[in-house]
């Protein structure tokens, strides 16, 4: 046997939330892992997004390191992550629907990375579609958003939007006919046989259980291999199937072979939902059983790379969880502008439902791991409920420093400053000439366009039943982010958070900042240690088993938290392997006695 070190990454996984259900009896598992094992809160970096943060949480480096922008991996052999020093000790990792944003080159195996971009991904065949016979609901026009919230804001990711309908058709007299339809240019036909409730393809036939997923159907050339499954929803009035996630097993990892033997033994890897959890879905308990069935797959995958195939460390992030928060914490939290209390326990419930997964899939490990195996239960950052929308693009424009064309975009070459898409939206660029292709700024006005963006964050704020609002909590300049863990040539050159409560969007009606229409909790934009006495932006950790201390909590008010960066400094202390590139610091309060004195 070796040390192996699984880390089984959730996506806004919160403390206060985890003590409040684990305290009720409904997480045995995490329960255990507090009671025999350390746990403490991690402070994210801005954004206060998976992008940034898993990046630095796996590399064991500061955003100034270790990201280059959302979907682009730093230079692997330049910055020197942890896992190129576990490839130079001749040790590899296994990263499964992990954030594309970390560079994980062989001999280090990734399996359908977590796909961001506007563009179809080039791992899924077809996304998760609700077909139906109700002509109603699909010739409804979509609703316009008096607001829509996001970073980017030509790509906004704050609503969790799902729900693809697609119609089901019938010939004359003969069976139905249900399309799947791929971006990628070949859509597969099924026949859907109401009488025996079996829906057939070119190479097979599934029976349909209501509210159940049917076994797995195989597609045919069209998906390479691709397979899909289906709930039955209802038969009265209309007829409403709810098709699975469609990927390319043949495309999906970088070690076709290893993927297509999870495959086999797990079944198919999906990396998405068609319902959004929320209680005010009429199907979400077909997301729940997706969910959980992706869970459980990631959890059974992590015990075979680490225990059968001889991968030192595998890391992979979970999404239900987040998605619920999304959806959920605007109408949980009293905190919330939109809270009542007549619902909210209907909001409770679901986010316990996502809690409740997440423990039945930590169970699943810990039952199957060995004595030389460390757990590691982490997340990203948390969430708050959102009280307040900024259109920072609006903002620099009506002073001045923006030039926006007829749809709210910015025109580089007569802007003084812009913000990068990929870059998170907290940073601000100068256009600087000889800099810049487009650069208007002199070399000589720097400093002063520096001063005004400064002025003009520390003073943007709403007045809101009789109170002043600040938007921004603080804003630095570029030389001055070390604190906050930037530096180099791709940081902004003025650096900035938004306070509590406050999220990124675009208003209809043109306003910069302005109260928010809609419940919902965001994270991103906001600062890392925005908290309410529900809910927090602090990241998570929680570890169990080989070389951790029994029975610990490391209490960020007493002695300070860990950063994101210290969590890959950590792992690379339990593998043995060299830090000397690593910004993080080894957690050594979490460790055993025995593993601390080395």
């Amino acid at each position: 046997m070796s040390q192996k070190v699984i880390v089984f990454g959730v996506d806004g996984l919160m403390m206060p939330l985890i003590k409040k259900f684990a305290a009720e009896g409904d997480l045995p598992y995490i329960s255990r892992m507090l009671s025999e094992g350390a746990a403490t809160e991690l402070l994210p970096y801005i954004s206060a997004w998976g992008d940034v943060n898993w990046a630095a949480f796996l590399s064991g480096q500061a955003p100034g390191t270790s990201w280059y922008g959302q979907a682009l991996p730093a230079d692997y052999a330049t910055t020197q992550p942890l896992l190129k020093q576990l490839e130079d000790k001749g040790l590899s990792a296994a990263l499964v629907h992990f954030p594309e944003s970390v560079g994980s080159p062989a001999p280090h195996f990734t399996l359908s990375p977590y796909w961001s971009a506007a563009v179809p991904s080039p791992y899924t065949f077809a996304a998760p579609a609700i077909f139906t016979t109700d002509r109603q609901r699909l010739d409804a026009p979509p609703q316009a958003r008096q607001q829509t919230l996001g970073w980017p804001p030509s790509s906004p990711l704050a609503y969790h939007d799902k729900g693809l309908w697609q119609p089901l058709k019938q010939e004359k007299g003969g069976d139905w006919h249900l399309t799947i339809y791929s971006p990628h240019g070949h859509d597969v036909t099924l026949l859907l046989n109401v009488e025996t409730l079996t829906l057939r393809s070119v190479d097979g036939l599934v029976t349909l259980t209501l509210g159940a997923w049917s076994d797995w159907l195989a597609l045919g050339e069209a998906a390479q291999g691709g397979k899909a499954r289906f709930w039955l929803a209802r038969l009265e009035p209309h007829i409403e199937i709810i098709q699975s996630e469609v990927t390319f097993p043949q495309r999906i990892a970088s070690d076709s072979a290893l993927a297509q033997t999870l495959i086999a033994e797990l079944g198919p890897f999906y990396s998405q939902w068609a319902v959004k959890a929320s209680p005010d879905e009429t199907l979400l308990a077909s997301t729940f059983q997706d969910a959980e069935h992706q869970s459980l797959w990631l959890a059974d995958s992590a015990l075979r790379l680490t225990h059968q195939h001889g991968y030192s460390l595998w890391a992979a992030v979970h999404h239900l969880i987040d998605e619920s928060h999304h959806l959920c914490l605007g109408q949980y939290d009293p905190s919330s502008p939109f809270y009542d209390p007549q619902q909210a326990a209907r909001y409770e419930a679901v986010i316990r439902d996502c809690y409740k997964i997440l423990d039945r899939s930590l169970g699943h490990i810990i039952n199957g791991m060995d004595e030389e195996t460390t757990l590691i239960l982490a997340s990203d950052h948390g969430a708050v409920p959102n009280h307040f929308m900024c259109d920072i693009q609006r903002y620099l424009a009506k002073h001045g420093l923006v030039v926006l064309d007829n749809r709210g975009q910015t025109i580089r070459r007569q802007s003084q400053v812009y913000l990068k898409d990929e870059r998170g939206g907290l940073e601000i660029y100068i256009n600087l000439q000889g800099r810049e292709p487009d650069g208007i700024v002199p070399q000589e006005d720097y400093a002063s366009v520096q001063g005004r963006l400064l002025h003009l964050l520390r003073n943007w704020h709403i007045e809101h039943n009789g109170l002043i609002h600040h938007a921004v909590a603080w804003a630095l300049r570029k030389e001055d982010a070390a604190s906050a863990g930037y530096w180099g040539e791709f940081a902004g050159d003025v650096l900035f958070t938004y306070d509590s409560g406050f999220v990124w969007g675009i208003s209809a009606g043109g306003e910069d900042i302005c109260p928010v229409v809609a419940p919902g909790a965001n994270h991103g934009p906001q600062k890392p240690t925005a908290e309410t006495a529900h809910a927090s932006n602090y990241g998570v950790l929680l570890a169990y088993g080989a070389g951790i201390r029994r029975g610990y909590y490391h209490d960020r008010h007493q002695y300070g938290p860990y950063r994101m960066a210290d969590p890959g400094a950590t792992i690379a202390y339990l593998l043995g392997v060299k830090r000397d590139t690593l910004d993080g610091s080894v957690m050594l309060a979490l460790l055993a006695p025995d593993r601390t004195e080395r």
